[in-house]
């Protein structure tokens, strides 16, 4: 019912979110710089996920992003869009201590992955 009132702006609301940390933060930093008081430390936007299969999930920051709203409803709602974005793995210094443990699954999971490989490459080399 949602999606035929509003089409796809919901969707693409979510996407932009991620650029931004919450208007409530924003909203309370601003109250507190007008009271005097200085915020040394610059709010994060939301820690985002790139989720490619179980086995590659990495923090990520996104770094751009573009929507064309191709079609629209008669209402102006937009039903088909482009999306064009680009993310930034994010590593271990860039990340809080929850960032941390998913880079670090992840990175696990990568060696993992490696060494498997190089088993497979010694087993064909035997076969030479």
């Amino acid at each position: 019912m949602i999606a035929l009132a509003t089409g796809i702006y919901p969707t693409l609301s979510a996407l932009e979110l991620m650029l931004y940390p919450p208007s409530a933060t924003v909203i309370a930093n601003t109250v507190a710089e007008l009271i005097g008081t200085v915020e040394i430390i610059p709010v994060e936007a939301p820690m985002t996920l790139f989720v490619w299969g179980a086995q590659r999930v990495v923090p990520v920051r996104l770094t751009s992003l573009s929507i064309t709203e191709e079609a629209h409803d008669q209402l102006l709602n937009p039903i088909r869009a482009k999306v064009d974005l680009s993310l930034a793995v994010l590593s271990y210094q860039d990340l809080s201590i929850v960032g941390r443990v998913f880079f670090l699954a992840h990175h696990i999971l990568k060696e993992v992955m490696a060494t498997t490989n190089i088993s497979t490459v010694c087993r064909t080399l035997e076969r030479v």
